[in-house]
């Protein structure tokens, strides 16, 4: 799915439907700049949203993923595509879970495998690999739920 995509298509609706960020706020119960970062790409609607935007501007889920209206004989289609892209980000979203659970429990286990060993320069780097696993399990954990879209 593209934010920038699917941005550009809920302000040109706003556009057509003569409203502005601070009207289409007010009606789902959020801030005009919310809406603004929705129609910039930077963030994506609560999926609590999904629904009510869709309903709003009278359009489906499916064209709402796709950032576009569809004729009839595309719709199936594309709700096709829709579902194994979908399935693939859940894949790679999987693969990106284990890894950040893996480095992160390695790392914990090096930092407190040398906790009670002499002070030493091994300690130090064993200590500093650790943690730097740790961090590293964060990074992709952020990016796991940075990735997961409201849908």
């Amino acid at each position: 799915m593209d934010q920038k995509k699917i941005g550009g298509f809920l302000a040109a609706l706003r556009k057509n439907r003569g409203i502005t960020q601070q009207e289409l706020g007010e009606h789902l119960g959020v801030t005009n700049k919310t809406v603004s970062r929705w129609e910039t790409g930077k963030y994506m609607p609560d999926i609590s949203l999904i629904p009510d935007l869709c309903r709003y501007f009278d359009i489906s889920v499916n064209e709402f993923v796709c950032g576009e209206r569809f004729e009839t004989e595309n719709f199936c289609i594309r709700a096709d595509v829709n579902i194994l892209e979908l399935l693939k980000q859940d894949k790679k979203l999987r693969i990106l879970k284990q890894l950040s659970e893996m480095l992160g429990g390695a790392g914990t286990g090096l930092i407190l495998s040398v906790l009670y060993n002499p002070d030493r320069l091994e300690k130090t780097v064993v200590a500093t690999v650790g943690f730097f696993m740790i961090c590293l399990g964060w990074y992709f954990r952020q990016r796991i739920e940075k990735s997961r879209i409201s849908l």
